[in-house]
């Protein structure tokens, strides 16, 4: 069964400055596998081009207590001078499908800004870096662990 899970950051521009760019609307899409055990917990997010967290698009799970398992997202959005936009409060089942609308600035796609997703399965295992997608170069890129694909579009 797939799950759908959309999460629009209305009015959200992830710019440098509204001066300097136009944003574009960008839907982002992590495919889950099929996985035996308990509901993952997912972080897509948006890095700069040398891995530092710039913005949370999209978590997947309440329980904080469990966000350490998303080792680089956490880290980074620790750090992060912006706020968690989306956290759906629903972990992700087998075969899910997340999706997230957003706006991010064309500044940030010709920079090589990447979409990235952590995920983490209790007993099953922590995917960091599961799939990286480099904005302005590729559209789709096969995952791995519990990732199957993300796609930009």
């Amino acid at each position: 069964m797939k799950q759908i899970l959309l999460s629009s950051v209305a009015g959200m521009a992830l710019t440098l400055s509204p001066a300097m760019s136009h944003s574009a609307d960008v839907t982002v899409t992590a495919d889950l596998r099929s996985f035996n055990g308990p509901r993952a917990y997912v972080a897509i997010y948006l890095t700069d081009p040398s891995g530092a967290v710039h913005d949370t698009l999209l978590v997947a799970g309440r329980e904080s207590k469990y966000y350490r398992h998303l080792r680089d997202w956490a880290r980074g959005a620790n750090r992060s001078v912006t706020p968690v936009h989306s956290v759906t409060g629903a972990s992700a089942g087998s075969n899910s499908t997340l999706q997230v609308t957003t706006q991010i600035s064309d500044t940030l796609i010709a920079a090589g800004y990447q979409i990235r997703v952590d995920a983490s399965i209790e007993d099953v295992g922590d995917y960091t870096r599961a799939a990286v997608l480099t904005l302005g170069q590729e559209t789709s890129v096969q995952g791995r662990g519990i990732v199957n694909t993300l796609t930009v579009n």
